[in-house]
């Protein structure tokens, strides 16, 4: 990663814990790869990502003293507002990071942006995005508290949603990430949060996982979460 893409990553969560954001939001998807390095504590961990999208998941409802507008917070860093018009949801992009917003979709699927007034942003609604929230650790990153989502849910949300990538490199990427950070736990002696973590999803969403899996030929995590 550049240093200018992490200096500039860490100005954005600096800035959204001085507003009291970072207490309502969890920060999920590839990036989270990079800061489970905090949380691992090993030389052997690659915490290498491919990408300058930072997702963060709002937990709804949103516990805020007052209104705040996001992306005035980002403004004078020289992000823009980026309207997605099909969509109607709305990111903050910069040369060298997109700041993008998810809520947990519930009932029916739909394409209506979920509005967060708190937030002053249309945030995207997605499946399965309570296995992050539900299952969360705190890292600390120079002086900054961060949420994450517990590696073992982030593992496990990926082996579900990584076959909904129509985008191929997005597909692999979040297949690739997903097995390493798994390894990782493995090493770290946790396969206990991994069945936990598995064991109290949808009985559906676990068949899911395993069918996933079985595609692209991942005999051993298969086994293991199938006992």
């Amino acid at each position: 990663m550049e240093k200018k893409t992490f200096k500039l990553t860490i100005e954005v969560l600096n800035r959204f814990q001085k507003a009291g954001i970072l207490k309502s939001i969890v920060l999920i998807g590839s990036w989270s790869v990079y800061f489970y390095k905090y949380y691992f504590k090993s030389k052997s961990y690659s915490s290498f990502i491919r990408t300058r999208d930072i997702d963060f998941l709002v937990q709804v409802p949103i516990k805020l003293r007052h209104k705040i507008d996001t992306f005035k917070l980002l403004e004078d860093l020289g992000f823009i507002e980026e309207f997605n018009r099909s969509k109607g949801y709305i990111k903050l992009t910069h040369p060298d990071l997109t700041v993008e917003f998810l809520v947990h979709e519930k009932g029916k699927e739909s394409d209506k942006p979920y509005p967060l007034p708190q937030l002053g942003i249309n945030a995207q609604a997605l499946r399965y995005l309570n296995i992050l929230s539900e299952n969360t650790i705190s890292i600390d990153v120079e002086g900054i508290r961060i949420m994450l989502p517990h590696p073992a849910a982030y593992t496990l949300h990926k082996f579900i949603v990584f076959k909904r990538r129509r985008d191929r490199n997005k597909h692999d990427r979040d297949l690739e990430g997903a097995i390493r950070v798994y390894h990782e736990l493995i090493k770290n002696n946790d396969l206990i949060a991994i069945k936990q973590t598995f064991n109290s999803l949808h009985k559906k969403w676990q068949a899911t996982i395993l069918k996933n899996l079985e595609t692209v030929k991942e005999v051993e995590i298969t086994n293991t979460l199938r006992k």
